[in-house]
């Protein structure tokens, strides 16, 4: 029985709804033959001029819009199919598992299961195979389990997986920080029975990410590793309003055209290339750099009340053969006592002879006065925290940037976002409002360096006598200037 027969048989899951595009997109997974209709289907979804009759692929990507039945048709369909009509050659004792992982929201892993759970009760055959139910698992009589999940690397680890489907896999996160491509990655040990499958299915979303590089890599390619399908909500869902879609259009034409027509946005990227933040990070050196005398250091500060989200991080670097060293980075995250944090920062930069801090253009009166009173001069920056990063840009691209490999501070600068905004000014945030006040004050840092980088360290023969003065550039006290 085939994934079609098996759908639609009365006894199955007698379900007759599927649309020709749905019915196109299960067919190709397992190599079906298609219809006339469906063979121009594939084309326009695939960008393939031919179709590889009899061949199922062990790995697929449909990005599809939003509402097209990814859940409901796809997902749960497979799930089914793979659990319940195939032969996997388990060994005696030996557990097979379907796997589906939803966003880390529990809430999506629960609509997924729902339909999983509701499908197998309403089969006169396939609820006859239920062997016990709980809160997230169904245990079946040939051996298999069907888990639901919210993403977690934890969940995969160690498991005999005959099919692995990741849904809405463009969204996963936890804690804010993306972690698709690190739980598909974790899967696939898991994935080695004979055609077991890795199944993903989103929405699309920005252009990074593994669904991303699927379609980027293999999308109109013809290859043997992966399918990828990519269809709008109207083309899977023929039936779903117009008007409902022309209203969406008109209100927000880019979440229209990322979420309904299933192109991944144009508006937002990330804002550093994650390879060139790797190549900046200086895994032969400590976590934290000692004060050297021939150095002249700076730091850039990150103030925070405390009580809330947010964390107080300072960031200490200097200069060294054009390039911007980070030396430390630091952070408190709540809850704490700012006037604590403080004084503890202010006896760090003693020990690096610093007497002058930077800080974040909005900051409070209560960060000025915290320093000063501590006998250390706070300068608020001139420029945004979203300028700051797009001006730090062009540093990591050219290889000028010397970061600790410390955590959360590379991963929160790989998952800065771009985004682009009438009138010309892009903002960078993270897309979930995940924490980055460590990548904050490093920007702010490469800022204060890059500035006086700029600018040449001179020596001046005085007018008025026969020494030299070597001083910062900028400073002009009748002995010497900038000249440059």
């Amino acid at each position: 029985m085939n994934i079609i027969e098996f759908i639609e048989s009365p006894e199955m899951l007698n379900d007759q709804s599927l649309s020709p595009a749905q019915r196109m997109a299960l067919k190709s997974v397992y190599g079906l033959p298609l219809t006339g209709e469906e063979f121009k289907l594939f084309i326009q979804t695939t960008g393939l001029k031919t179709y590889p009759l009899g061949k199922e692929w062990e790995e697929a990507s449909f990005i599809l819009g939003r509402r097209s039945g990814k859940s409901d048709k796809i997902a749960s369909s497979i799930a089914l199919y793979e659990a319940c009509s195939r032969e996997h050659q388990l060994t005696p004792g030996q557990t097979g598992v379907v796997m589906v992982v939803a966003s880390e929201i529990r809430r999506q892993a629960k609509i997924v299961y729902k339909y999983i759970r509701d499908k197998l009760r309403r089969s006169p055959i396939l609820s006859k195979m239920v062997r016990s139910i709980t809160r997230d698992a169904i245990f079946l009589t040939n051996g298999i389990e069907i888990q639901v999940y919210p993403c977690s690397i934890g969940k995969v680890r160690g498991v005999s997986l005959v099919a692995f489907i990741a849904d809405e896999v463009a969204h996963w996160k936890v804690e804010g920080i993306d972690v698709d491509q690190d739980v598909l990655d974790s899967a696939r040990p898991g994935l080695d029975f004979p055609y077991s499958k890795m199944i993903k299915i989103s929405t699309s979303y920005m252009m990074k990410g593994a669904i991303f590089q699927d379609f980027k890599q293999f999308y109109a390619k013809p290859n043997d590793d992966v399918l990828v399908v990519s269809g709008s909500t109207k083309l899977f869902r023929p039936d779903y309003s117009d008007r409902k879609l022309e209203k969406i259009k008109k209100r927000n034409p880019a979440l229209y055209d990322r979420e309904y027509l299933a192109h991944f946005s144009a508006d937002m990227a990330s804002m550093y290339d994650p390879a060139m933040i790797d190549k900046a990070v200086n895994k032969d050196r400590p976590q934290e750099l000692t004060y050297q005398k021939k150095h002249d250091y700076k730091c850039f500060v990150d103030c925070a009340g405390g009580g809330g989200k947010d964390s107080w991080a300072y960031a200490v670097g200097h200069n060294e053969k054009q390039r911007v060293v980070v030396d430390l980075v630091r952070s408190h995250t709540p809850k704490f006592n700012p006037d604590e944090v403080t004084a503890q920062c202010c006896k760090l930069l003693k020990t690096y002879k610093i007497g002058r801090v930077c800080g974040d253009k909005f900051s409070g009166d209560y960060a000025s006065s915290a320093f000063e009173k501590r006998d250390v001069r706070y300068k608020r920056s001139e420029k945004t925290k979203a300028e700051l990063y797009l001006e730090a840009e062009s540093a990591f691209n050219t290889e000028q940037v010397d970061l600790p490999s410390k955590e959360p501070l590379v991963t929160q600068l790989k998952n800065l976002v771009r985004k682009t905004r009438s009138g010309g000014k892009d903002s960078v945030d993270t897309d979930s409002g995940a924490p980055e006040d460590e990548a904050n004050v490093v920007a702010g840092l490469i800022e204060l360096l890059s500035g006086k980088r700029s600018g040449s360290r001179v020596r001046i023969r005085s007018l008025t006598d026969d020494n030299f003065y070597d001083e910062e550039p900028g400073r002009q006290d009748g002995k010497w200037q900038r000249l440059f």
